[in-house]
């Protein structure tokens, strides 16, 4: 019986059809309003039947004396063949003056169960949703394959919809280089708040710089480094 278990229990598990990226690691400088305040470490790992996708943001030099702000998101699942299942997520923001966690599982297909701030959550969700850190991956398979880049995203104990745009191709120099670059951007009807993303299909579509505007702060990150595993 126990040898069932982990085969019944990934048959519970939403199938995103979201082809295994390569396994990769990447670093990134991430600015406020053209200020560099910080670094995050982005990496995609493998073990023989699961995924860990990873993002470590954490700012450095006298912000990081200010504000000991900590940013850790995690997205983990099963691996079967080429395909990931998502099962576990955690994004947990942490600073001197606050400690601010969203953890959820996907319990089953229709189902997720989590707390935010503490307070417990149960939520139904449609199908293919996913969480905040695979929507990434997921974008860049499907702008990979031409595919409609609609999601369903599970956050903060809510089904939130994300539709990006795409904006043509755009060539961008960073510290890792010079990269032609899909841009794409989250259409919303808040004029206040903007995000936009650029991804190379050079590298199977990563993320090289991506900008969020949020009332006159404008938060970005810029690729500086990147190398497949």
């Amino acid at each position: 019986m126990k040898h069932l278990l982990p085969t019944l229990t990934l048959l519970m598990i939403p199938a995103l059809g979201l082809a295994a990226p390569t396994p990769f690691q990447a670093s990134y400088s991430v600015s406020v309003n053209g200020i560099t305040l910080g670094n995050m470490e982005s990496s995609l790992t493998y073990t023989a039947t699961g995924y860990t996708y990873q993002k470590l943001t954490k700012a450095n030099g006298l912000a990081a004396m200010l504000s000991g702000d900590t940013l850790t998101e995690r997205s983990t699942g099963f691996k079967q063949g080429v395909q990931l299942s998502a099962q576990h997520y955690v994004h947990h923001h942490k600073s001197k003056r606050k400690d601010r966690r969203d953890e959820f599982r996907f319990t089953n297909a229709t189902q997720v169960s989590g707390q935010y701030e503490a307070k417990s959550y149960d939520i139904s969700t449609p199908a293919n949703t996913v969480d905040l850190a695979l929507l990434e991956l997921r974008l860049m398979d499907d702008l990979a394959n031409g595919k409609p880049l609609n999601y369903q995203v599970a956050t903060r104990g809510k089904i939130k919809p994300y539709r990006f745009q795409k904006l043509g191709k755009e060539t961008l120099d960073t510290p890792a280089g010079r990269y032609e670059c899909e841009k794409v951007q989250v259409a919303t009807d808040n004029n206040n708040r903007q995000t936009t993303i650029w991804l190379a299909p050079n590298l199977d579509y990563h993320i090289v710089r991506a900008t969020h505007r949020d009332d006159g702060e404008i938060i970005e990150v810029t690729l500086k480094q990147h190398q497949t595993r």
